[in-house]
């Protein structure tokens, strides 16, 4: 018999809940759209109550005076979120409340009574929820799942969602803004590109990063046509100049 743990657990619905993101590139289906959401609402609690249990594991309960019973109901995702805010001291931004409300809001829709969503506020929905899952995960759970995100095959393809894509720029952008030096990634024409862990922290596109020996400027191999020149783009095109109008002679 195994035993998942809340990460664990959080982990297989995630999964699934991509699994069934990327399906949907060929066919999108209102049923798909319930899967994804009830998939990523329970990833959302599990991570909740996972940070709770990091704080204290009684506070995964809801009632804190029956730990450590096993048999005792544990917190609501709602009030998971109240206790991380109050106890946890975590922020949480509008658009991260906005979204988190929204999709629980549709799962107890789709548990409890009729269910109703459009493409459009599907999409808006789960692409937010998906980014902040990512941010969370990394920043107060120190799991590796944003990195997988830029690696694993399956997971990059979470890219070609746009309305995923669009959040996590937004949020690469904001948290690289000033603190990491970047250049822009050949790949997907964002500022993105991190010079020093040679990756694109939005796409995941990696090659190394070279120093202009003339200049000692960085760059890309992909950018010039003479990698072994050693040449950044600028002066590489500088240095053909002069030897196609003989000035280097």
């Amino acid at each position: 018999m195994h035993k998942f743990s809340l990460v664990e657990n959080a982990l297989d619905s995630l999964e699934h809940a991509i699994e069934h993101i990327n399906a949907m590139s060929t066919a999108s289906s209102v049923g798909a759209y319930k899967r994804v959401i009830l998939d990523l609402s329970h990833v959302a609690e599990l991570l909740f109550k996972e940070r709770l249990r990091r704080i204290h594991p009684a506070f995964v309960l809801a009632d804190v005076d029956k730990y450590p019973s096993t048999t005792a109901y544990t917190v609501t995702a709602a009030d998971a979120l109240k206790r991380l805010q109050k106890i946890g001291e975590i922020e949480f931004t509008e658009t991260d409340q906005s979204a988190l409300k929204t999709i629980r809001e549709k799962r107890n829709e789709i548990e409890h009574y009729e269910f109703s969503i459009n493409e459009a506020e599907a999409k808006l929905i789960i692409g937010n929820v998906l980014s902040f899952l990512f941010r969370f995960s990394n920043d107060e759970l120190d799991l590796d799942w944003a990195y997988r995100r830029l690696n694993d095959p399956e997971w990059t393809r979470l890219n070609q969602y746009a309305e995923f894509y669009e959040a996590q720029r937004a949020y690469v952008l904001e948290t690289i803004e000033g603190a990491i030096p970047t250049m822009e990634c050949p790949v997907c024409r964002n500022d993105t590109f991190d010079i020093e862990g040679e990756m694109c922290l939005l796409c995941g596109h990696s090659e190394p990063v070279s120093s202009c020996k003339s200049c000692q400027a960085d760059y890309l191999d992909s950018q010039v046509e003479v990698e072994e020149a050693g040449l950044c783009p600028k002066c590489e095109w500088e240095d053909s100049y002069a030897a196609s109008h003989f000035e280097k002679y």
